[in-house]
């Protein structure tokens, strides 16, 4: 199957180049992997975990930028040696929400830094319980948070009920309500055809 071969790929380093849709077309420019979503009871390596999921953990290499999901000020580091691992949350005021990411192989912002969406706040790692996939753990939280554990949806809400899909510089995003862009570069597939 595509997505043991992606996930080899990720684990071991070796290039794979595949056009990776999350519900739509396979034509559509802007894709990423999502490993595991909002209540999914699949874990990031596929196999299945005993509660559900408090966030979204998106596919990508170890060391690839994670990104700012939206604008907003960066509120406490997250370091712990199981869970989350390394990780950085941002706050968003206007909207009284923070964004949780985990599993980062380091952290490149500091308490207190504005950022801006897009942005990069670290890099993609396999810190805390990963499952040695790769991947970044988004959480979407309506009070300051480190991150939760599964089946601990207090406080969570689906980060993906409110994206508009890979983030665009070229791009204006609504000031009046939070949106977010995914944490992630997306493949853009039309460059490989």
């Amino acid at each position: 199957m595509a997505w043991r071969a992606l996930l080899s790929a990720l684990v071991f380093g070796t290039t794979l180049l595949l056009p990776l849709a999350v519900g739509r077309p396979a034509a559509a420019l802007d894709e990423v992997l999502i490993l595991s979503r909002y209540r999914s009871y699949t874990g990031a390596n596929m196999l299945p975990r005993g509660r559900g999921h408090p966030g979204v953990d998106f596919a990508e290499r170890p060391g690839a930028p994670v990104l700012a999901v939206a604008d907003g000020v960066v509120s406490h580091m997250i370091d712990s040696a199981i869970g989350c691992g390394h990780g950085v949350v941002i706050e968003h005021a206007a909207f009284a929400r923070w964004s949780a990411y985990c599993h980062l192989q380091a952290v490149t912002v500091d308490v207190g830094q504005v950022v801006a969406r897009g942005e990069t706040i670290g890099e993609v790692g396999r810190t805390g319980s990963t499952s040695e996939v790769p991947h970044v753990h988004l959480e979407l939280c309506t009070s300051p948070c480190e991150s939760h554990g599964d089946g601990d949806f207090t406080g969570t809400e689906d980060p993906l009920a409110i994206a508009a899909g890979c983030y665009d510089a070229a791009q204006a995003y609504p000031n009046e309500q939070l949106v977010l862009t995914f944490p992630v570069r997306c493949l853009h597939w039309e460059r490989w055809r």
